[in-house]
């Protein structure tokens, strides 16, 4: 019987050793790296965590999708996280305790269909300090006044202040974690939404500024020169609603990305992706800022929608909504930043109308909008160009030029939109 029960205890022993894992003699602010993570082997972690006191948890997951479980001293599950990164990518969160004690961090894979079994995790747990603690706090009260603006500019003060604090970083978390707070969890309302859209993460502005720091450093000025553009989007709101008087004034916020994304919309603002913006000569900045600002205001102001008894036309609805947007900024600021697909496409204007045509509806616009990375032999992005042209045509031929604008803007019927153009009989004529 004794044998017997002490075998028991040694296989459940031996069953422990096999299928978890835990880290003794854990410390707050020190990177766990490549811990191998498998279905039957989750990490279980214990700590400290005082009363009143504030802790970031940060892990990066490499080839397997896991779930961070909190608990308490009783093994009461607390908090469940796993955001929607994947098998690749960060977890981050923050938990202040109501109570001090132990608290146990499980990390588990996380059980779906396509997981992979086995996978390399890396963490690291921040434990604010007081005055740390204080700094939020006092940047929750500053940023309740500047969301109430209508023109955001805080997140380029707070990108340059993490920008400049990675000298002092000496190592990979200490690096996501400078990002983490100074830029993103500082974020203005507009950069919320932006870090939604375009899935902003620290990781991502860690390489971004490992890949692009001489870039980043060229245009730096020239950002910090963009804070002053109260006055420009004024002028651009005015305008547009004296040409089109259904216009509905967005809230525009600048922050800085990673040299993905010029301009985009949310459902509240116009975003402005700064570093793209900046870039060039400091003489012409205050026409660019105008100039994009315009374009992604009048995506804010068409409808989201298609007649339901029109013609499904994806490619010519999506290149008709990004010309629309660089007509009618044309028309609001007397000028239009023409990239290299404007110049191409007027030598070549018949033959690429032709060529569009040929697939006037197929199911996206891949091969005419948002392709520079696979386009060879001609410049990206022909498609602005296409239906700015259509675009241009419908208002020239149109009596009433102020109802054109708000049929260009309102848009929702490509084929119905196209025929009253009378482009496509130019370009045979032509």
């Amino acid at each position: 019987m004794k044998t017997g029960f002490l075998s028991i205890i040694l296989l459940i022993l031996l069953n422990l050793v096999a299928y978890g894992q835990s880290i003794p003699g854990f410390e707050f602010n020190k990177e766990y790296t490549n811990i191998k993570i498998e279905a039957a082997t989750p990490l279980s972690i214990k700590m400290e965590m005082r009363k009143g006191g504030l802790y970031q948890f940060n892990l990066v997951q490499r080839g397997i999708d896991v779930a961070l479980v909190l608990k308490d001293a009783a093994g009461k599950q607390l908090l469940e996280h796993d955001s929607p990164n994947g098998k690749n990518g960060p977890e981050i969160f923050e938990y202040a305790p109501l109570n001090g004690g132990q608290y146990t961090l499980d990390i588990k894979r996380f059980e779906e269909e396509g997981n992979t079994a086995t996978g390399i995790v890396s963490f690291y747990v921040k434990s604010f300090s007081k005055a740390e603690i204080a700094l939020k706090e006092k940047t929750k009260k500053e940023l309740v006044v500047e969301n109430a603006k209508n023109l955001l500019t805080a997140d380029i003060d707070h990108f340059w202040e993490a920008y400049d604090h990675l000298k002092n970083c000496k190592t990979y978390f200490d690096s996501l974690t400078c990002f983490q707070n100074l830029y993103l969890d500082r974020a203005t309302d507009g950069l919320v939404d932006f870090i939604q859209v375009r899935d902003f993460t620290a990781e991502k502005f860690v390489e971004s500024v490992r890949k692009n720091a001489a870039n980043y450093e060229r245009v730096r000025e020239n950002t910090l020169e963009v804070k002053k553009a109260e006055p420009l989007i004024d002028e651009v709101f005015n305008e547009l609603k004296a040409i089109y008087p259904n216009f509905k004034p967005f809230k525009a916020c600048f922050a800085i990305g990673f040299y993905r994304t010029g301009g985009t919309v949310s459902s509240n603002f116009v975003l402005i992706g700064t570093e793209m913006t900046a870039n060039g000569q400091k003489e012409g900045l205050a026409q660019r800022v105008k100039n994009i600002v315009a374009h992604e205001c009048v995506h804010t102001q068409q409808p989201n929608t298609i007649d339901t008894n029109a013609i499904v036309c994806p490619q010519l609805y999506g290149c008709l909504s990004e010309g629309a947007a660089n007509f009618i900024s044309e028309l609001v600021n007397n000028n239009m930043d023409k990239s290299d697909y404007y110049d191409y496409g007027e030598l070549h204007e018949k033959e690429l109308w032709d060529e569009f045509k040929s697939t006037l509806c197929a199911e996206n616009a891949k091969n005419w909008l948002y392709n520079g990375g696979h386009s060879k032999d001609r410049p990206a992005d022909l498609g602005y160009y296409i239906g700015y042209k259509i675009c241009q045509a419908y208002y020239n031929n149109a009596k009433d030029k102020k109802q054109a604008v708000s049929d260009i803007i309102e848009m929702d019927d490509p084929i119905g939109f196209l025929q009253k153009s009378g482009y496509d009989k130019q370009k045979k004529k032509g």
